[in-house]
């Protein structure tokens, strides 16, 4: 009795050890595919913060280009700010030298009037008084003639004036054409830029979004990660002895497929291997062949 009782402890002592030695590679094997887990975890958020660095870094740029963007704006206001104070300096200089020569005009005008008077006045007394002596002749002939040289003067530098009026507003026109155009090449640069910067804050913006896309799905793959391996963590801390062997002969049949898939991969490598080394000495044996026929 005492040798079967010793023989029974030994062989249920034996499949207890059985039984732990299978437990404990079932709970290697889990280890290992949790360290695994826990690795992609850990490459996971090395990820998200490269993410992170980058999403900040183009924040940041785009913050700098748009700060760029408003002190060359705001420069380009001021200079048109500048065009504009010019523009504003030259019309009233052509609104003096309007009224100078409206002035000029009217005082040339009262003076061609009060020489007819005068004219007119003198012609009237050489028609009633009689000539009495050559001198009184003379003075009275000259003066008429002095005064029509001092209108045909005057005349002349009135038309000089009015010339001279005409220069200056064809190039007064000349440069309110002038700054006319440079304010339209200035405000379709503007738009140009305008609508090129735009499209590039557009651009940036879509980059940070598809960015933010990824780094939310890399989250909900890190939050489904976590959670299937805290699923194996409280599958394998709730398991009986049944489902230990369950677990422990699909992991050895899915290792043996593995190494079986290897070992059919391996082993047509190898056949493609030597199939592509001995097929360039049948090609010199064919060669020769030939070259045999030929001599």
């Amino acid at each position: 009795k005492q040798k079967q009782t010793e023989e029974e402890y030994s062989r249920k002592l034996q499949e207890l050890q059985a039984e732990v030695a299978s437990c404990n590679e079932s709970q290697q094997k889990l280890e290992r595919k949790v360290s695994y887990l826990q690795n992609d975890n850990a490459l996971l958020e090395n990820k998200q913060k490269e993410f992170q660095g980058i999403i900040q870094s183009l924040l940041q740029s785009r913050d700098s280009f748009i700060n760029a963007y408003q002190e060359s704006t705001y420069e380009m206001k001021q200079s048109i700010e500048a065009r504009d104070r010019k523009i504003a300096v030259l019309s009233e200089k052509l609104n003096s030298h309007l009224s100078l020569f409206d002035s000029i005009e009217k005082e040339a005008f009262s003076v061609k009037q009060v020489v007819d008077n005068v004219e007119r006045i003198v012609s009237e007394k050489e028609e009633g008084e009689p000539k009495k002596n050559n001198v009184h002749y003379w003075t009275l002939t000259l003066t008429p003639e002095f005064k029509r040289k001092r209108i045909n003067d005057l005349e002349n530098r009135l038309k000089n004036d009015g010339y001279e009026f005409q220069r200056k507003n064809k190039i007064i026109s000349e440069l309110e054409a002038q700054l006319e155009a440079a304010k339209i090449s200035d405000c379709s640069r503007a738009q140009i830029e305008e609508i090129s910067t735009q499209k590039t804050i557009s651009a940036k913006d879509t980059v940070i979004q598809n960015l933010v896309s990824e780094k939310e799905a890399l989250h909900f793959e890190v939050r489904s990660l976590a959670n299937i391996l805290q699923k194996i963590q409280n599958a394998v801390a709730h398991m009986n002895e049944e489902d230990r062997r369950a677990v422990s002969s699909k992991l050895e049949s899915q290792e043996e497929c593995q190494m079986n898939t290897s070992e059919e991969d391996n082993r047509i490598q190898d056949t493609t291997k030597r199939s592509a080394e001995q097929s360039p000495n049948k090609t010199c044996r064919i060669d020769a062949a030939e070259n045999r026929g030929i001599e």
